[in-house]
């Protein structure tokens, strides 16, 4: 199954900055009042509200994630899973799934600084030239799988659910029906029926946009049905998956600033930790090898080939197999 994709990475040069996410949220306060003491009749706070939601969520979409440089690959276990039904309030419309990976050969309980400088991951989640040169906020990004354990420096990784992008949908489908709202209601009687009827219908394109972007979360099945459950460490049950994953290498600015997989275009699971990272192997090859690897495999070229009637087999070619040419001269498969 296709990963799903609703953001878009900018350049740090196009990057308007995470003030403008919080100078749309200003604006939306200081209209509050006039909405509440009437200043603004019903149709034009509905166009404001319209204009400041949908602002904001093309800032999330389009601005708010910085490109570091396309597609990298990486292995870690699973220290800590943030599903979207655990959210509460507004985060609620934030429905990707997020992964919280340890990188290969980091040590559990390693903090951001010391976690940078090890090989060969460390530069994911360490800060860029391009961010530093900016003066951008840098923090990085630690986790804890439990509440009383100290933090643990981690590669941040999303499958990305539809929540804002449907918001946004519902916005501009309803921004047309709002304005003509407003005009109506500048005519006296009839003009105001409509007005009212039109005002009604664009509520109800936002709530039931709203509803279906909150329904509209993401899972990592939506990315491959064989990922079943992940696991993070349980010395009760099992230990935690080590998973390898590729994505989009971004800069989230939308926090205290770390990088991140976003989206995930590839998942699987490589293996089961139980213990000391140290103490478990780590996959031969770099991560551009890995990289490689994958996308041959998922390249039309492949896909191509596996459909070839010699290459339809599941046990060997010479069991269950068939020749490829009518002039192949070596003996029948055995079926």
């Amino acid at each position: 199954m296709a990963y799903r994709h609703y953001t878009k990475c900018v350049s740090v040069g196009n990057h308007h900055g995470k003030q403008y996410g919080q100078m749309i949220i200003a604006a939306a306060v200081v209209a509050l009042p006039l909405i509440l003491v009437g200043a603004l009749p019903g149709p034009a706070a509905m166009l404001v509200a319209l204009a400041a939601i949908l602002a904001y969520c093309r800032w999330w979409l389009y601005d708010r994630l910085i490109c570091l440089g396309g597609d990298e690959c990486a292995v870690g276990w699973l220290l800590k899973v943030d599903p979207p039904e655990e959210k509460s309030g507004l985060d609620r419309f934030d429905t990707d799934y997020s992964l919280n990976l340890v990188p290969g050969n980091v040590v559990e309980f390693t903090n951001q600084a010391t976690a940078e400088k090890i090989a060969p991951f460390g530069r994911l989640i360490a800060n860029t030239p391009a961010i530093q040169g900016a003066g951008l906020d840098w923090k990085g990004q630690e986790a804890r799988q439990w509440a009383n354990d100290d933090p643990t420096a981690v590669l941040h990784c999303e499958f990305e659910g539809a929540g804002v992008y449907d918001l946004m949908i519902a916005c501009l489908a309803a921004i047309p029906v709002a304005t003509a709202a407003a005009v109506a209601c500048a005519i006296p009687f009839f003009g105001w029926i409509a007005c009212a009827v039109l005002s009604l219908i664009a509520a109800v394109i936002v709530i039931v946009g709203g509803i279906v972007g909150l329904l509209d979360t993401a899972n990592p099945t939506d990315l491959d049905e064989n990922l079943g459950d992940l696991h993070v460490n349980d010395p009760t049950r099992r230990g935690a998956d080590i998973l390898f994953v590729k994505g989009t290498w971004v800069y989230d600015s939308a926090h205290d600033g770390w990088n991140e997989i976003h989206p995930i275009k590839h998942c699987q699971k490589i293996g089961t930790w139980n213990g000391s990272w140290n103490e478990s192997p780590v996959p031969d090859g770099s991560p551009a090898r890995w990289c490689e690897a994958v996308e041959t495999a998922g390249s039309p070229l492949t896909v191509a080939s596996q459909q070839e009637p010699q290459n339809q087999w599941t046990i060997h070619p010479a069991i269950d197999g068939c020749r490829p040419k009518p002039d192949d001269h070596r003996p029948d498969p055995v079926h």
